[in-house]
């Protein structure tokens, strides 16, 4: 399988490099760009903001021939599941498309979450939904409105986080590949299932695009691309979880997305406190107010980066004693026989 996971990995990461570059002229040669009219905005020129479709593109693709390798692998077969990749691919296009429409055309927030409430309501007829809170409500299980609620809250949260610190170049992207990691790690652990493939393809993807969004970035991110991985994550959590044990899979994919979280929760208990609506923009998020510090637009992105860092491995620790990361490399790589094996 480690041959699978690089192949998958290296794919989407020269794939999404190449179709990064392509989308960036073409939506600036068709003038698809976001122009710096509002004080929030931080770029100085006008700037593509289509970089979610060349991630959109490189991750289905890979899905594509990731699904057409295990009808004939046998192996593969067992681990890959045609259903539960519909199940989360159909909504995520759904939000990519909702997400191409707003970066084009705009879209307003009650449209947005209409839809994003509709994707997430196929995931949970798709079997991807929240059914115990442990934490809350012990090990009972939900009824399934309540169930229902609170996975499409988790799926609203989770998507509009990372397209709310999508504020800096780099730092969606960047957090979300932090992010992506912890939950290939821990599907691994689990065994190797569909969701360490979809993360594995989902961090190329990301790491091919973050060349051109760096600072000074070329090309956005856009909300093609925040909705869409937010929304991917999101219920490659949900689907992860489902082999672990409560508390885990209730603790570890809330400090994975630590930051956007925290973020999201900043913003509405400050818009609350003043009395503004919840969806209204503003310049009073962490990294404004670092910038307002004199700290650089790449130093900002870089200590954001590491707070994410910090969050991921934080998450890791959550996991059990006999699952721990240091148990299974070592189990890995040193069994008993005496000679490594392959993942």
């Amino acid at each position: 399988m480690t041959g699978i996971f690089l192949g998958t990995f290296v794919f989407a990461l020269l794939s999404a490099f190449v179709l990064t570059r392509y989308v960036r002229d073409f939506a600036t040669a068709h003038g698809w760009v976001a122009v710096p009219t509002q004080e929030r905005h931080l770029h100085s020129s006008p700037l593509p903001r289509l970089g979610g479709v060349a991630i959109y593109v490189s991750f289905s693709c890979c899905m594509v021939l990731a699904a057409l390798w295990a009808l004939y692998n046998p192996r593969m077969h067992a681990v890959f599941s045609l259903r539960t990749l519909a199940t989360i691919l159909v909504p995520a296009s759904l939000i990519f498309l909702l997400g191409v429409y707003d970066d084009i055309r705009g879209v307003g927030p009650y449209v947005k979450f209409s839809v994003q409430g509709i994707a997430a309501t196929m995931l949970f007829l798709g079997g991807l939904r929240i059914v115990n809170i442990p934490v809350l409500f012990g090990d009972h299980r939900l009824p399934w409105i309540v169930g229902w609620a609170f996975t499409v809250l988790w799926v609203l949260a989770i998507t509009n986080a990372f397209n709310l610190i999508d504020g800096l170049d780099g730092l969606a992207a960047g957090s979300a590949l932090f992010s992506t990691m912890v939950v290939f790690v821990v599907a691994l652990l689990n065994g190797p299932t569909l969701v360490t493939v979809m993360t594995i393809a989902l961090a190329g993807a990301i790491l091919g695009f973050l060349r051109f969004n760096f600072n000074p970035a070329t090309i956005f991110l856009g909300d093609s691309g925040s909705l869409f991985i937010g929304f991917v994550l999101s219920a490659l959590a949900l689907k992860g979880a489902q082999k672990a044990p409560t508390i885990v899979a209730v603790a570890i994919p809330i400090v994975s997305f630590g930051l956007p979280i925290l973020e999201t929760a900043l913003s509405i208990v400050r818009r609350l406190i003043s009395g503004r609506p919840i969806f209204t923009a503003d310049r009073e998020h962490i990294h404004h107010k670092l910038l307002q510090n004199g700290m650089t637009h790449r130093q900002v992105v870089i200590l954001l980066y590491g707070v994410s860092a910090i969050f991921a491995m934080l998450s890791l620790f959550l996991l059990p004693t006999g699952s721990s990361l240091w148990d299974w490399c070592w189990s890995s790589w040193v069994p008993e026989s005496g000679s490594a094996c392959s993942i």
